[in-house]
């Protein structure tokens, strides 16, 4: 069977939003500026000038960041649903953990070649926002993947 594309499409929005709130949110806990990490994912689009507030005003590079976010996150949900379909919420919730960690090493050690910036920012609060996200997209999509008849079946 084919991954249910709209638990995938809920599960990569969803993920998304509340792991880039979440980072900024622990970031400004942290004392940290906040809008590091939607600068960080803006130097996709607008170069290594999005980490410079004088080069790139604030909505810019969070309108910019978020949006670079959810379209990976999409795409990433969608990589989830395929490796992950059918295999229950708890294999869902690992795996998409599991998964995270991968997407932090390619991130940070491999993209790194084309995004130099993203090699500066590696820390163990980036492992955890990579964590949080492939959790959270794996759990969710597991839990509404169409076909599932308890959503803690695994």
């Amino acid at each position: 069977m084919t991954p249910d594309l709209r638990a995938s499409f809920i599960a990569g929005i969803v993920a998304a939003v509340v792991s880039l709130a979440g980072g900024m949110g622990v970031l400004h806990l942290l004392h940290e500026q906040a809008l590091m990490l939607p600068r960080l994912i803006a130097t996709i689009a607008l170069g290594r000038d999005a980490l410079d507030p004088e080069a790139v005003s604030n909505g810019a590079a969070l309108a910019a960041g978020a949006a670079i976010h959810l379209v990976l996150g999409l795409f990433f949900s969608l990589v989830i649903s395929i490796t992950l379909h059918r295999w229950g919420f708890w294999v869902g919730l690992i795996g998409g953990a599991m998964f995270g960690v991968a997407l932090y090493a390619i991130n940070t050690y491999t993209m790194s070649r084309f995004f130099p910036e993203f090699y500066d920012f590696r820390s163990w609060f980036m492992v955890g926002f990579h964590v949080v996200f492939g959790a959270l997209c794996g759990g969710i999509y597991e839990a509404l993947e169409r076909d599932r008849k308890s959503m803690f079946r695994g």
